[in-house]
């Protein structure tokens, strides 16, 4: 505790007296200056603590989270190797896993003769095995290979689909070159007969029902297969005694051929009304697990 005295006593010069408690005061100032500086110092030290211990913090967080990635690139790398592991048992499988309808291109004799052409390919004369065919050759500036799995998907639900109002599907060619689609030959189509006459209220009636027959067979499969492209050109012909007979055609293809959402699909004639609006469905509703 400083000690301070009284200059009541104090007999000096004026101007000395006067001085000397300047100097007093003086020293009030510095000392209240030097608690000022004290305090500011020790506020300073517990920033400095807290500046201290917030990167400490940090730091930790960086190295937790170093870790935490560490960890995840590891886990990244083991899921890589089981989905390489899983893609190359798929391939496998789907190697050993057996097509019934996978013909040899070796086994398909082609002739000069053209039985049409669409957008997607052209249909020639052929010979399998010694029996007369329609080969449905695939243009090869449409083939991808997301296009050839889709072929292939729907090879196998062709090869599932028996009716005899039906086209009957042979098989098809699954090598490198451009596919084979093939088929039973038939003697016309109802687009050729409607071109050279009318058709008789018999013929209406009995191929109508054949036609009919062949759709209801698609639509109770499961999952169901819809057409949506059902025409006069689609509907093959074929002759029983004098009675001509009707076959659906392109129920297994009309995926593979458009494959995108339409407005319209097929020919405008046979559309349905809903067919012109935008709410639509695929083609062909072919689903295959």
């Amino acid at each position: 505790m400083p000690q301070y005295f009284s200059l009541t006593w104090f007999t000096g010069n004026p101007d000395e007296i006067q001085q000397l408690k300047e100097n007093i005061e003086k020293c009030s100032n510095w000392e209240k200056q030097r608690g000022d500086i004290l305090k500011q110092q020790e506020n300073l030290e517990e920033e400095l603590e807290l500046v201290k211990q917030a990167k400490e913090e940090a730091e930790q967080r960086v190295v937790n989270l170093e870790r935490e990635l560490r960890a995840k690139e590891e886990h990244v790398k083991e899921l890589e190797t089981t989905l390489s592991s899983a893609q190359q048992a798929l391939d496998e499988y789907r190697q050993k896993e057996p097509c019934d309808w996978v013909i040899s291109r070796d086994e398909i004799r082609m002739t000069d003769t053209c039985l049409g052409v669409g957008g997607w390919g052209r249909v020639i004369l052929g010979r399998f095995r010694g029996c007369k065919v329609a080969v449905k050759q695939i243009h090869e500036l449409i083939l991808s290979p997301h296009n050839r799995r889709l072929f292939e998907r729907e090879m196998n639900i062709a090869s599932r689909c028996r009716h005899p109002c039906l086209l009957q599907f042979i098989g098809a060619t699954n090598d490198e070159g451009s596919p084979l689609f093939v088929t039973e030959l038939m003697e016309s189509s109802l687009r050729a007969l409607l071109e050279q006459r009318p058709l008789s209220h018999t013929d209406i009636s009995v191929i109508s029902l054949d036609i009919g027959q062949a759709l209801n067979y698609l639509h109770k499969s499961e999952p169901p297969i819809i057409h949506r492209d059902i025409s006069s050109a689609n509907v093959l012909l074929w002759r029983h005694g004098d009675q001509w007979r009707g076959k659906v055609s392109d129920y297994g293809t009309a995926n593979f051929m458009q494959q995108t959402m339409t407005i319209a699909p097929g020919a405008m004639i046979y559309s349905s009304p809903e067919a012109l609006t935008s709410n639509q469905t695929s083609k062909v509703k072919l689903i295959c697990n």
